[in-house]
């Protein structure tokens, strides 16, 4: 990983851990194929709102920023917010009283 990748990966859990409640369940995952780097966050479900921010908003905003910082050097970068949609389901499909 680029010294700019390893800035830019901080520069979001920087951003990502003043957003949040439960600083302690941020992951900043970054990963780089090619000239791509993908940056996947993971935070506490209660905490999801705030990262996403009104209308998407503050995602958007962070997307925009990342893809600048990276474009710096000739790269795309991609931010996700990865949704543990098998858990969630897992929760909502349990019977009432039964742990998932």
């Amino acid at each position: 990983m680029s010294e700019r990748n390893g800035q830019i990966s901080d520069y979001v859990q920087f951003v990502v851990e003043h957003l949040v409640d439960n600083t302690e369940n941020v992951s900043v995952n970054p990963q780089v194929e090619g000239d791509d780097l993908y940056v996947d966050i993971e935070v506490d479900k209660s905490d999801r709102g705030r990262v996403i921010g009104k209308n998407g908003r503050l995602i958007r905003s962070l997307r925009v920023v990342v893809r600048a910082a990276a474009g710096r050097d000739g790269t795309t970068a991609h931010v996700e917010l990865v949704e543990d949609d098998e858990e969630d389901a897992a929760v909502e499909s349990a019977p009432e009283g039964a742990e998932a």
